[in-house]
C-alpha cells in the first residue's frame, strides 16, 4: 500500500501539513501487507508555486505516483473530486502529528475522514470585495 502524506520538510519525523495544494514536499510511505513501513520518500510538489490549479496539478501527481491514500490536513473541493475519481482515499490528520504517527493511525483505522477545505483563489489573490474596496476606490 502507498500513502502520499502532504509534509513540509518531508521525511516520517515531519508534521503533517494542514495544506494539501500548496504542501512542499510528500513523504511517500509504502507499507507491507504486514503493516510494515517498507521503503520512504521525500518528493517536492510540482503544483507548490502554480499560480493557479495547484489543487488538480497536485492530484495528478498522487495518482501518477500510484497512491493509496493521501494524508493531508485538509482538501480543496477541485483537489478531492481528482482524487476520488480516481479512486484514491482521502484522510486528514491533525497538525500535531508526524507522518509516522499519522501512517500507523490510518493503519489502526483512527483516521477515516477527510476534512473538506474551502475552494479559492488561494493565498488572498482573490477577486473579493475585501477591505480594498470598501471605501471605494
Amino acid at each position: 500500500m502507498r500513502l502520499i502524506v502532504a509534509t513540509v520538510r518531508g521525511g516520517l519525523d515531519d508534521y503533517v501539513n494542514q495544506s494539501f495544494g500548496r504542501t512542499p514536499t510528500f513523504t511517500i510511505v509504502d507499507v507491507d501487507e504486514n503493516g510494515n513501513i517498507v521503503n520512504v520518500q521525500v518528493v517536492e510538489n510540482p503544483g507548490y508555486s502554480q499560480p493557479r490549479g495547484a489543487g488538480v496539478t497536485t492530484a495528478q501527481f498522487c495518482i501518477d505516483q500510484g497512491a493509496d491514500v493521501v494524508i493531508s490536513g485538509q482538501f480543496g473541493p477541485n483537489s478531492s473530486g481528482v482524487l476520488q475519481a480516481a479512486g484514491i482515499r482521502l484522510v486528514s490528520a491533525p497538525p500535531t502529528m508526524t507522518v509516522r504517527e499519522a501512517v500507523e493511525a490510518y493503519l489502526r483505522g483512527e483516521l477515516t475522514q477527510a476534512i473538506m477545505g474551502q475552494g479559492g483563489m488561494g493565498r488572498g489573490r482573490g477577486r473579493g470585495r475585501g477591505r480594498w474596496m470598501r471605501g471605494g476606490w
